[in-house]
């Protein structure tokens, strides 16, 4: 084999080396990056001992409900309310959702418990915007920024959602 034959060998040993295994070369993986491995939001409230868990608003026509489930990781109880822009008066409204013990967790919509009954802003497919409340007061991030939910408004005619409109409310 002549040395200009190896060398072509050589560099396309190489490329096909590097085009198989080059995902490994970065060590920013993919598949290590935290996800919300569900349709709902979530969110980590760590300086007040609370996580929110699969939040979401399911609506068709002038049935709706708000599901997710709250977790008090904290000892002591905590009352905890949500503030919404109300979507057929605009205005803010406050209602109280539970107090939930210390190491509990408490569900919303379903695991046989009952739907919130609320009318948030939005459409089916879009965005809308909630505020939890513990023990009354707005809670905020570590800079002392008004924490703000974005959770996903889905529509109530698919089957999974369905059922979750039918559940009694609060």
């Amino acid at each position: 084999m002549s040395l200009r034959k190896a060398l072509v060998a050589l560099a396309l040993s190489a490329a096909v080396l590097g085009g198989t295994t080059g995902c490994s070369f970065s060590s920013q993986v993919e598949t290590m990056k935290p996800y919300t491995p569900s349709d709902g939001f979530q969110a980590d409230y760590t300086e007040h001992d609370l996580k929110v868990r699969n939040v979401l608003y399911i609506t068709i026509g002038d049935q709706s409900t708000l599901i997710g489930s709250i977790i008090n990781t904290g000892k002591n109880p905590a009352s905890v309310s949500i503030r919404y822009a109300d979507g057929v008066t605009g205005q803010v409204t406050e209602k109280d959702i539970a107090t939930i013990a210390g190491g509990r967790k408490y569900d919303i919509g379903f695991n046989g418990a009952p739907n919130l009954d609320v009318t948030l802003q939005g459409v089916a497919g879009g965005l809308t915007e909630v505020q939890f409340l513990l023990d009354g007061a707005e809670i905020k991030d570590a800079d002392g920024n008004v924490e703000r939910l974005t959770i996903p408004v889905v529509d109530g005619t698919l089957a999974e959602y369905r059922a979750l409109l039918e559940q009694p409310t609060e």
